[in-house]
């Protein structure tokens, strides 16, 4: 009689029927019988079980139990390189290619026709594997920890090309002569410090080094140069030799929008004729394949007017030009700035010539240094500089010499009275050596008035005039420094410093001081020369005042009322939103506009379409009149532009919206309250007395 399956499961296989010819007995109702055989047989040969049974024998063929595997399974354990370890597995339009951890390299990596051949010979090339040059010895080293200023024990490998790179790096940075490498001293340094830098490189050696660094870090600026806008600058010089020099430099935002300087070229000229620099310039500038030039910043020369002339014809049909070139020529302002001060110190001030004089005697020799420093010892003067000579041609080292002589000038009273030698070279006679005399102007005191080979000590008056000339050139000095900057983009802060600068001026010619008076007019006449027409100003300079959110278009037009009228104001105001308009068409056209505002029937269009002035479009009926309190303008523009942040709305889930702002600049600023910690025995003496002591948790209570 046919039997239904009878499922055996067998630890270590799988599970599995088997037909058996067994008959059912059934004793007293028990569903499972007990089922007796005399022998189970097994035949090895042809792997069959004999049953034998009591009252017959009957034969059948059945499987074993599934006999449990030792080994790994060659469907789900199949061997894999230890190459890919370091490469990821990527499928893409039905080819599988392996693409290193470390550099991104690809390379074609199907299992039926490629090896991973090519995976192990890039794994000890790849430049970015962290374990490339770590065959052979380790050792332990100290490396500092940025965020602790602790140390961390690392381990390090020799490398004989890191060593001889790092030596060729030396030779750039310190201007080394290529002979050092062969020096005797420096090959003894290097056998002591690691005996396994062997041989030392030659000269030879350390030029082609060099030379491979330049080769490197040219195609790594190439790279970053290309398919930027870039804006230039450039200085042309002859040297004592009677050559001719100009440098190239490139400014641009880099990808994580910090600006960057980079010098491109510092070459050789023929001559400093505009054509040669502009033809020089479009060679330069074809060599590292630069297609996009903003603006060029230039010195106040008619040969570099003929030289941006020339590149503006050659280069009109670039892909990254900008409204045809209209507004590349810029004028350098720290340029124009310190020719309006030569302008005013054409006739030098006899105080000043007086304060040389002397600052000349005590810097002529060693031993008049000491004698002064005594001196200064005595006056218990605590500053730490120390007087310097200025160079006649700069007027900034003329200020620097003044602003540090004045602090010594009980010193140099101390030394007319005290150092004979001091007293024989000057010429002073009993009963002058009280120099601290006021006299009536330059010709007043105890002093005559000076030949052109007699030095003379300065007086009382003569400090007090160089006080004041200090006070009035710091405010060019400070500017000069703001406009010469290349960490930070200064074009958005010029203005400000121009308008100060221009309401100094006037301030000064205005003094009592005729000196002071004269030098205030000689410079006004040389600012309105170069910034008093606005035609002959860069627009895009007032373009960056406008996109600062602390200053805006505004700002332009109210310093322009201020100082030239109402319709000048307003007409700069038109010209620069008239710009404005322009470039942004520009930038639309060439599809570099990430962000379209929607337009407002009541909003100019100039507010529509750069987002950064909503802000001050919807605060203008509030803010309207606030500028025309020059204090107010003041306290905001020198006061509180450090530590000033900008209010962040964030969208919360809710659907409201959350009104952040950045405290940290002000927490800077603020002047920090000193809180000592209170001794606990004064704390138990002052208790005391009283019936009632209360605590307070300050900590739980004030999180």
């Amino acid at each position: 009689m046919e039997r239904e399956p009878v499922f055996d499961f067998h630890p270590g296989g799988e599970l599995e029927d088997d037909v058996v010819d067994i008959e059912e007995l059934e004793l007293q109702g028990n569903p499972n019988p007990v089922v007796t055989t005399l022998a189970n047989v097994v035949n090895i040969e042809d792997d069959t079980v004999d049953k034998v049974n009591q009252g017959r024998r009957k034969t059948k063929k059945r499987k074993l139990p599934p006999q449990t595997r030792q080994g790994p399974n060659p469907k789900k354990d199949r061997y894999r390189s230890p190459a890919w370890d370091h490469f990821e597995q990527i499928k893409e339009g039905g080819e599988t290619w392996g693409e290193c951890k470390y550099c991104k390299k690809r390379y074609e990596a199907d299992s039926k026709k490629h090896g991973v051949s090519n995976f192990k010979a890039h794994i000890p090339v790849c430049p970015l594997y962290p374990l490339r040059d770590q065959h052979g010895q380790q050792n332990l080293s100290f490396k500092v920890n940025g965020g602790g200023g602790g140390v961390d024990v690392v381990t390090s490998v020799f490398s004989f090309n890191e060593c001889k790179r790092a030596l060729a790096e030396m030779v750039i940075i310190d201007e080394l002569p290529f002979r050092f490498v062969e020096g005797i001293g420096f090959r003894k340094f290097c056998k002591v410090m690691q005996p396994k830098f062997e041989p030392v490189p030659s000269r030879q050696t350390i030029t082609r080094e060099v030379v491979a660094i330049k080769d490197y870090e040219r195609e790594k600026l190439k790279k970053l140069l290309k398919g930027r806008r870039i804006c230039l600058t450039t200085d042309t010089w002859t040297s004592i030799q009677n050559l001719n020099y100009m440098c190239l430099t490139a400014h641009f935002i880099g990808d994580d929008w910090k600006l960057q300087k980079r010098i491109l070229n510092f070459c050789q000229i023929e001559d400093h004729k505009g054509v040669t620099i502009g033809k020089k310039i479009e060679s330069l500038l074809l060599e590292w394949n630069v297609d996009g030039i903003f603006t060029m910043t230039v010195d106040n020369a008619s040969s570099n007017a003929t030289a941006i002339e020339y590149l503006k014809r050659k280069t009109l049909d670039w892909k990254r030009t900008v409204l045809g070139h209209e507004y590349m020529h810029m004028r350098c302002c720290a340029h124009i700035l310190n020719l309006i001060v030569v302008e005013g110190l054409k006739d030098m001030s006899e105080s000043i010539l007086r304060v040389r004089d002397v600052v000349r005697y005590v810097r002529s020799s060693p031993q008049r240094m000491e004698t002064f420093k005594k001196c200064v010892e005595k006056e218990k003067i605590k500053s730490k500089q120390t007087v310097c000579l200025d160079v006649c041609t700069r007027w900034n080292s003329t200020y620097l010499m003044l602003e540090v002589a004045i602090k010594f000038e009980k010193a140099f009273q101390r030394m007319g009275e005290e150092d004979n030698n001091f007293i024989k070279f000057f010429g002073i006679k009993e009963g002058d050596e009280d120099l601290s005399l006021e006299g009536e102007g330059d010709e007043g005191g105890s002093h005559r008035v000076p030949t052109p080979r007699q030095a003379t000590v300065p007086n009382k008056l003569d400090w007090k005039k160089c006080g004041l000339f200090v006070t009035f050139l710091k405010l060019f000095y400070d500017a000069t420094k703001k406009f010469s900057a290349s960490l930070f983009v200064t074009s958005n802060v010029f203005f400000y410093d121009l308008f100060e600068v221009e309401t100094r001026i006037d301030e000064s010619i205005l003094n009592r001081d005729p000196f002071m008076s004269k030098m205030a007019i000689e410079m006004k006449r040389k600012f309105e020369t170069y910034w008093g027409d606005v035609e002959k100003f860069n627009p895009l300079l007032y373009v960056a005042v406008a996109l600062d959110p602390r200053y805006k278009l505004r700002l332009v037009k109210f310093c322009y009322t201020r100082s030239k009228g109402k319709v000048m104001g307003e007409k700069m105001e038109k010209q620069v939103k008239d710009v404005m308009n322009k470039l942004y068409d520009s930038y639309e056209k060439e599809g570099e506009v990430r962000q379209n505002v929607p337009s407002a029937s009541s909003m100019p269009r100039v507010w529509s379409v750069w987002s950064l002035w909503t802000w001050d479009w919807l605060l203008e009926t509030l803010v309207d009149g606030l500028l025309d309190c020059v204090w107010l303008l003041n306290i905001i523009m020198d006061l509180y532009v450090t530590w000033l942040s900008n209010i962040v709305s964030v969208l919360k889930k809710n659907g409201k919206v959350r009104v952040c702002v950045d405290f940290r600049n002000l927490n800077l600023a603020s002047q920090k309250d000193e809180y000592p910690m209170p001794v606990v025995d004064q704390l138990v003496d002052g208790a005391s007395g009283h019936k009632v002591l209360s605590f307070m948790d300050g900590h739980s209570g004030y999180k």
